[in-house]
């Protein structure tokens, strides 16, 4: 059997990025896939559910917290072999994700660096196929391996097991919380070509010449901290969970409806961007902001970043209720004036079933 310590009545709060909700009934970390398969008896042998906790960037927690069992994922390690042009680099799903971009960025290994900045685990990168500046970690994932949660089975998911979208695979969506990833196996370039067509990212490096992977490292970065994205010394935060609503995809013709609609009340810049078969993805940020909330409008304790619309955060005695009252408040009025349902990028946890999401 695998020591391993229960922790009754745990704060969460501190390890989330909002720094805000209650505690756990249950806490326990786990290093191992056997640590892991031990704190799955205890709750089963209990009947409570489970939430595996991360790094805490992309998760509100209600502020009773969550009764059951949190098990924090510290699964570490890091292999790697060369192959062609190709490296394949296989990492524990408890690593943290921004000191495997910098690892990547060091080796010169190509496919992640526009990643850069997005806190959290290696194991949660897949579930909601995070992406940024032109670059989605599906676009890198061979494999992920993980234990199904109901019978502790180890089982290999293909790239093409996974089913990624935007911003969602099976594990956020037809097999949410069924598995518990121990570890994701990238395939990345050696040297490959740097992905710089992302706008923001070109004007960032359009006065350099015979830039690096580690430029468009630096590059994604300072474009994150400009935003208040960052969760990093020496950059400026705020109590948040990154972007709280993911981009709306719509069909074509009524994308143009849109856009029309957005021009007249003088939407935010870039506003939509064409999928390919026929889709469209419009700015959840434009759309917040046409519906009359800018950038640093506050109501009470919680508010929109001033420098992001698309980022609401915590200020100083806020309670997760009042941010779930805040959002609501952007859904209806986004709702009210474009009929479109703006729906959390930011995971809810232990919130009622009714609540937004």
């Amino acid at each position: 059997m695998v020591k391993f310590t229960v922790k009754e009545d745990h704060p969460l709060a501190s390890l989330t990025t909002f720094n805000l909700g209650g505690s756990a009934k249950y806490y326990v970390s786990v290093r191992s896939q056997a640590a892991f398969l031990e704190a799955l008896n205890f709750a089963k042998s209990r009947g409570i559910p489970i939430f595996i906790l991360g790094g805490g960037s992309n998760i509100l927690i209600s502020d009773n917290g969550f009764d059951g069992l949190v098990i924090r994922n510290r699964i570490k390690g890091v292999t790697s072999r060369a192959e062609g042009y190709y490296s394949y680099v296989h990492v524990g799903s408890g690593e943290d994700w921004q000191e495997f971009v910098d690892w990547c960025v060091s080796e010169k290994l190509q496919g992640v660096e526009c990643l850069a900045g997005i806190p959290g685990t290696i194991g949660a990168s897949p579930v909601q196929n995070i992406g940024a500046y032109g670059q989605e970690v599906s676009e890198t994932v061979l494999e992920i391996r993980a234990l199904e949660v109901d019978t502790g089975r180890p089982i290999v998911f293909s790239n093409e097991d996974c089913n990624f979208g935007y911003r969602t695979s099976i594990f956020n969506s037809t097999s949410d919380c069924k598995y518990f990833i121990t570890g994701v196996t990238f395939k990345l370039k050696r040297n490959g070509k740097l992905s710089t067509a992302h706008r923001d990212l070109a004007n960032q490096l359009k006065e350099a010449c015979n830039f690096t992977i580690r430029h468009v490292r630096d590059s994604i970065i300072d474009i994150r901290g400009s935003k208040g994205l960052l969760v990093r010394k020496g950059h400026e935060r705020f109590r948040c969970a990154g972007s709280f609503f993911k981009n709306p995809i719509l069909l074509l013709e009524r994308s143009k409806e849109m856009e029309e609609g957005l021009q007249k009340v003088g939407a935010c810049a870039y506003r939509s961007w064409r999928l390919g078969m026929g889709e469209v993805k419009i700015s959840a940020a434009g759309l917040i902001q046409s519906a009359g909330f800018r950038p640093g409008y506050r109501k009470g304790n919680v508010g929109l970043s001033p420098k992001h619309a698309l980022v609401i955060i915590a200020y100083r005695r806020a309670t997760a209720q009042e941010v779930i009252e805040f959002t609501e408040e952007i859904q209806g009025k986004v709702k009210e004036k474009f009929d479109i349902l703006l729906r959390p990028e930011v995971r809810l946890v232990g919130f009622p079933p009714s609540r937004p999401g």
